[in-house]
């Protein structure tokens, strides 16, 4: 028998700047997700970012390898498949990103790492965005702080008694320089 999946698409917004007030949030708002049953799976997606140009980032459980308490990010017009649909961006993906508008300038480059650091210490994005001066209307940096963001909270709830965010900070770090 073929079960039946029931869809589910819901915002969420974050809205602590503490670390471990963000896993509470989100690990509060999956306890309300409905369980299955033999013939019955909910999947969800969660928009949790939208764009300057109305692209959404968003988040979709279960994942590919239904480990439980894991998500999988996907922003739109970012990174697809080949036959078109959004792809979920890698941390190659993003780096490349970072690299790019680093490699506009040093001023870019320095004030993207202060972004960063912001985002890493879970500052909310659009106020870091705001605060932006050189790269304040760049779609680019925009999404790569909020994709960021997102990435840096998986790597707290894969690695979720271990160095998290720290690991991904680390590769961003060998690319484009201390961030902070």
């Amino acid at each position: 028998m073929e079960k039946k999946i029931v869809p589910h698409e819901l915002g969420f917004r974050i809205d602590s700047e503490d670390r471990s007030e963000v896993r509470r949030q989100l690990v509060r708002k999956w306890l309300r997700e409905l369980p299955g049953t033999a013939t019955l799976k909910h999947t969800y997606l969660y928009n949790v970012e939208r764009l300057r140009d109305g692209s959404r980032i968003y988040l979709t459980r279960p994942t590919r390898l239904n480990k439980g308490m894991d998500f999988v990010i996907y922003c739109e017009n970012f990174t697809k498949w080949k036959k078109g649909t959004n792809r979920p961006p890698s941390h190659g993906d993003l780096i490349g990103e970072l690299q790019a508008i680093c490699g506009r300038s040093p001023k870019h480059c320095r004030e993207l790492r202060r972004a960063l650091g912001r985002i890493w210490n879970c500052d909310a994005p659009d106020k870091v965005v705001a605060g932006l001066r050189l790269l304040r209307n760049d779609l680019q940096t925009e999404r790569s702080l909020k994709v960021a963001r997102w990435m840096f909270i998986e790597q707290d709830l894969t690695y979720w008694t271990e160095s998290g965010r720290w690991m991904l900070r680390g590769g961003i770090e060998q690319r484009i320089g201390r961030i902070g």
